[in-house]
């Protein structure tokens, strides 16, 4: 039996070792172990796509290394520490202390060389980030083969995201080749749209149609392809999400959206089925499913000649559609041509306006083009005869030439015939004067206008209580 002295020298002797054994352990467990716990729940966000939620993850990680190198700087965890320092704040995008970490690691000898290639690619993202993009380029190109697959995967986003950056555009999809990337994609597609590259943000739209991948970056995409009069496209594209069966939200805006622009092209018969697409996807009573009926409603106005005609499609919507943004805009619109159209005006100034607004704001051609031809009608010896005839002819070109006979053989003294000769308009009477009546009349009726619509917007005036 051991005396208590002797087991006092025992103790004496090994308290150190015991000592140091249990520090080492907490600088494992309460630093390294859960650093790798949160840089491993990093990586399984990497491999999802969700690079955000990556971020915070590898934030955390780097925090807890942290505490290793400030409180243990000598400790056998120190390689350990300063490899998930500086990966983590590198993904954390803390990039300047990054740099500091993974410089530190990859100058110690003896590193596993999976770590040492996770390192080079964190430092790779890095300089990226920061547009060293030679130098990140050639650092992603060396890791593009290497033996951990993920490790892999993730330099050829990164050298795609380099390429891209450095307008390297065929690079990107020689490195994303056989992965499907899709936050990448969506960057490459506003990159392609922005450059006028249509051909190629078409591709990429496709390929997220087909794989049901769906962002409101889809539908303004569609919108520019279609600004730059690439409308097949945009049908092709709004097809393959119908063909992938995405949310019928989506759908339905993207339908709308189609059906608006073919409105606005006069393109009505390809308009109407959008619409009718957009009303049914949208589910009733919703904004979307009224404006689409709004337009639907009022399909035709393009075509009508009269003003009659839009009294009539006015007079056969239900309230729930007038009270839509549509139905108020061209209200609030052909309001102002019946008011400039009943304005007594001995010139025609006022209709020849209300031509215009038909024209440029309510996109009805053939009811411009029927007051345009009222003035040269019934005000023929106003200096607006002319010009009225010229602006008809040009809604209509079939007629064109015949009415520009008629001006050279009825207004030869006017601007418009002068211009129509080759000639200096400025040199006829009407060039200043025409402009000048028509900007008398419109500020008279316009201020008459701007108030009712004031007086339409304004919300009901609550009821009185009851005594």
């Amino acid at each position: 039996m051991t005396s208590p002295a002797v087991r006092g020298r025992l103790l004496a002797l090994i308290a150190p070792f015991a000592m140091a054994t249990l520090a080492g352990g907490c600088v494992y467990y309460n630093g390294i172990y859960n650093a790798k716990d949160a840089a491993k729940s990093g990586d399984e966000r990497l491999r999802r796509g969700d690079e955000a939620g990556a971020s915070e993850q590898f934030q955390l990680s780097a925090q807890r290394a942290e505490t290793v190198l400030v409180r243990h700087p000598q400790s056998k965890w120190r390689t350990r520490a300063l490899y998930l320092a500086g990966r983590g704040a590198a993904w954390g995008n803390a990039c300047e202390t990054a740099i500091d970490r993974l410089d530190q690691f990859l100058a110690i000898k003896g590193a596993e060389e999976e770590d040492r290639d996770r390192a080079r690619l964190a430092l790779a993202t890095c300089e990226t980030r920061a547009s060293r993009l030679p130098v990140a380029r050639a650092r992603l190109d060396s890791l593009l083969d290497v033996s951990d697959t993920e490790t892999a995967r993730q330099a050829r986003i990164w050298a795609a995201r380099a390429a891209l950056a450095a307008g390297d555009r065929d690079a990107v999809g020689r490195y994303l080749e056989g992965i499907d990337i899709s936050s990448l994609q969506w960057e490459l597609l506003q990159v392609s749209l922005a450059a006028g590259e249509y051909a190629r943000a078409e591709s990429l739209l496709v390929q997220r149609a087909a794989r049901g991948d769906y962002r409101a970056d889809a539908t303004r995409a569609i919108r520019e392809l279609w600004g730059a009069g690439e409308w097949d496209a945009a049908e092709r594209i709004v097809a393959g999400y119908d063909l992938a069966r995405v949310g019928d939200a989506s759908r339905a805006s993207m339908h709308y959206l189609l059906g608006d622009l073919s409105l606005r092209a006069g393109r009505d018969s390809i308009a109407g089925q959008h619409l009718y697409v957009a009303r049914t996807l949208a589910g009733r009573d919703t904004i979307l499913e009224r404006e689409s009926r709004a337009r639907l409603a009022l399909l035709g106005m393009s075509r009508f000649r009269t003003v009659s005609e839009f009294d009539t499609a006015f007079a056969r919507q239900d309230s729930a559609v007038l009270r839509t943004a549509f139905s108020r805009r061209v209200a609030e619109q052909f309001l102002l041509i019946k008011l400039l159209e009943a304005k007594p005006d001995p010139t025609g100034a006022t209709i020849y306006l209300a031509a215009e607004v038909a024209r440029d704001s309510l996109e009805a051609p053939l009811l411009a083009r029927t007051l345009f031809l009222r003035v040269a009608r019934e005000f023929d010896g106003s200096m607006l005869a002319p010009n009225a005839l010229f602006a008809a002819g040009v809604l209509e070109p079939d007629s064109a030439a015949i009415w520009t006979a008629k001006i050279a053989s009825d207004y030869p003294g006017s601007s418009i015939a002068g211009w129509l000769a080759g000639k200096d308009p400025a040199a006829s009477p009407d060039f200043a004067a025409a402009p000048e009546l028509l900007r008398f009349q419109w500020g008279t009726v316009t201020r008459v206008w701007a108030d009712s619509v004031r007086k339409l917007r304004a919300p009901p005036k609550p009821l009185p209580p009851r005594p």
